[in-house]
C-alpha cells in the first residue's frame, strides 16, 4: 500500500488516465493515503511563447485548465478518496518529477501514450524520462486497456 500516489493527467486525452486511477485506487493505503492528480500546460513557460500572451491571458488559461482538472477529478474519483489537484506549466516529464519530489510521492502511476518509434527515438518519451529520473517508484501502464474510445 502507498500513502502518496501521483497521477499525471493529459486533459487532451483524459481516457489515458482512467486505468492509472483504477490501479491507484487499489494501491492506495486506505488508512490515510492521498491521490495527487496533476496536469501540465506546455508552452506558456517558454519565453518565446509567453511573449505573445499578456499575463491576464495566461492566468485565464491556467484557471480554465484548473477547472477542467477539477471536473475530471469529480467524475473519476470516489467522493471519499482524499486527493489534491495541481496545474503546472512547462515540460511534462520535468514537471512530473518535480511534483513527485515536492509531495514526497511513494509512487507515480501513469499511462504510456502510443507514439511511433520515430517519435520516441527523436523526441524521447515522457514516461521514459520519468522512470529514469524519478526518485520514487514509477508504474507505467500500457496496452489495449489504454486505447481511447
Amino acid at each position: 500500500m502507498f500513502k502518496t500516489i501521483l497521477i499525471p493527467v493529459d486533459l487532451e486525452e483524459p481516457a489515458f488516465a482512467q486505468p492509472a486511477i483504477a490501479v491507484a485506487l487499489r494501491e492506495l493505503d486506505p488508512n490515510g493515503g492521498t491521490l495527487h492528480l496533476m496536469t501540465v500546460m506546455p508552452g506558456f513557460a517558454s519565453p518565446l511563447v509567453a511573449s505573445f500572451f499578456d499575463p491576464a491571458t495566461v492566468k485565464k488559461a491556467h484557471q480554465a485548465v484548473d477547472k477542467h482538472l477539477v471536473d475530471f477529478a469529480a467524475q473519476q474519483l470516489p467522493a471519499n478518496v482524499p486527493h489534491s489537484l495541481s496545474v503546472h506549466q512547462g515540460h511534462p516529464a520535468e514537471r512530473i518529477i518535480k511534483q513527485a519530489a515536492a509531495i514526497n510521492a511513494d509512487m507515480i502511476i501513469m499511462s504510456a501514450h502510443h507514439r511511433s518509434r520515430l517519435d520516441s527515438a527523436l523526441l524521447g518519451s515522457n514516461s521514459a524520462r520519468v522512470v529514469e529520473r524519478a526518485q520514487c517508484s514509477v508504474m507505467i501502464l500500457r496496452g489495449d486497456a489504454l486505447k481511447a474510445t
